[in-house]
């Protein structure tokens, strides 16, 4: 089991406090907090009004970059790192949204990013850009969003049990069908035809298999997990690069599918409104 080099459990609470600057009411109509900090990362070029995000994906964007500032200020990853844990947060924010649901990566990217001016800023001063940091791990311009969100229900999974985390001995018995779920997930996962040596899939497959491990040391009765086993990199010419995700239908089997359906409308209904600031007010 991997020790990472950096406090995991803070790394979760980051993504709380940034999603707690979201506030939506029941027909998921975003209610705008216009003095959350989230807003001074929203400045687009075709607008002079800087410094307010006028709807949800404006603030997904924006918010993106407060968490790699946050992450890297507070908890002091390295770039791989960063471009990770900002690609699982911003897949959770965009597959959780029920209306309005985004189906095109490339359009979230061209509208989001690219006309985002902060995303041209160096995060240190010096350095990577916030767009660099996301553009070496992953090209959300060409991936199916279908593939990627692939790793959003895992992701939800975790972040629910870092959110609930505590020290009594109640907590292990009682989410351990959580962890049970994650589980089942990683192995569909780990079969997953986009594993593949190198890739950004399988470098964020196997951040999300280390801190399940992480829970382990306090939980011990939660299922170990095989370790992460990608294909080989197919031979250069035979295939696209293995940063792309690439883009095909989604091979689901009947099990896995199961599986997603199952805990999708649980996370949906009990945990997300708990993500959305309800248990922090």
């Amino acid at each position: 089991m991997t020790n990472p080099s950096y406090d995991i459990e803070k790394v979760y609470k980051e993504f709380v406090t940034i999603s707690n600057y979201f506030d939506e009411n029941n027909v998921s109509n975003l209610i705008n907090n216009t003095s959350a900090p989230i807003h001074n990362y929203c400045h687009y070029e075709d607008r002079s009004d800087s410094n307010k995000c006028l709807d949800y994906f404006e603030m997904t964007s924006s918010g993106v970059i407060h968490l790699l500032k946050d992450l890297k200020k507070k908890c002091n990853l390295d770039d791989d790192k960063l471009a990770e844990y900002a690609i699982l947060w911003l897949i959770y924010k965009l597959n959780i949204k029920e209306k309005d649901k985004l189906t095109d990566l490339n359009k979230f990217y061209t509208d989001h990013i690219e006309k985002n001016k902060c995303y041209n800023d160096k995060i240190n001063g010096d350095g990577s850009t916030y767009k660099d940091i996301i553009n070496k791990k992953i090209n959300l311009k060409d991936i199916n969003i279908n593939e990627i969100f692939k790793l959003e229900p895992p992701f939800n999974i975790l972040y629910y049990l870092y959110h609930e985390i505590s020290d009594q001995n109640s907590f292990c018995k009682e989410y351990s069908n959580y962890a049970k779920t994650f589980a089942d997930q990683f192995k569909n996962l780990n079969n997953d035809s986009n594993n593949i040596e190198g890739s950004s899939f399988s470098q964020i497959l196997s951040t999300l298999l280390n801190d399940h491990n992480n829970l382990i040391n306090k939980c011990p009765n939660f299922q170990p997990l095989p370790e992460l086993t990608p294909k080989k990199k197919p031979v250069e010419g035979s295939a696209k690069g293995v940063e792309e995700i690439s883009p095909q239908t989604p091979e689901v089997t009947p099990s896995s599918s199961s599986t997603l359906n199952t805990v999708i409308p649980v996370l949906s209904t009990f945990a997300i409104p708990v993500f959305l600031g309800v248990a922090y007010k």
